[in-house]
């Protein structure tokens, strides 16, 4: 729930429950006031917080490490799928274009197996960019496979290629050194 909606069902209860603790059981003013703003607080507090009296932090550590785990795994199978098309490919240009970015991803995934709070700082690496280079790798090897590929289709392949050679190199970079993606004014 929002900062003001919060305030405002919490300043709706304490309102009610002043005049109902001075005027209906009594209490003097002072103390009416008192518990009104521990009321008030509290409410406030509760609504701020989504009904939890505080998120535990062993619950929050624990959902990011399984995020971290799952992107891990994702990303070794993809990198597994990677490695495996590598040595297929018959054109020696793609093919190094491959095991470079087997490399880099090898590279990241070993750093974030060791920490694994860079997970998120690679997480669109390992969720978008590896899996669509095990598809430009593998659709490669079909083209590979026609008697006469497109030209067009062949050119295209390639610059894809080296686009995400030079995405994992910067994700690779973030992953070094998050709080330089700070610095980033691309």
């Amino acid at each position: 729930m929002g900062r003001e909606t919060a305030t405002l069902v919490a300043g709706v209860a304490a309102a009610i429950v002043l005049p109902m603790l001075t005027l209906a059981l009594k209490f003097p003013f002072w103390l009416s006031a008192i518990i009104t703003a521990g009321i008030f607080a509290g409410v406030w507090y509760l609504l701020r917080s989504g009904g939890h009296a505080g998120l535990e932090d062993e619950d929050l550590i624990a959902a990011r490490s399984e995020t971290a785990r799952g992107l891990i795994e994702d990303a070794a199978t993809s990198l597994a799928r990677l490695k495996r098309v590598a040595p297929l490919i018959r054109d020696q240009t793609m093919r190094g274009e491959v095991q470079s970015l087997a490399k880099t991803t090898d590279a990241v995934l070993t750093d974030v197996r060791a920490n694994t709070d860079r997970a998120m700082v690679v997480r669109r690496l390992f969720t978008f960019y590896l899996p669509n280079a095990v598809g430009v790798a593998e659709g490669w090897q079909t083209l590979e496979r026609h008697v006469n590929p497109s030209p067009v289709r062949v050119q295209q392949t390639r610059d894809t290629m080296r686009a995400l050679n030079e995405a994992f190199v910067k994700y690779a970079q973030d992953a070094d050194a998050p709080e330089m993606q700070e610095l980033d004014t691309t």
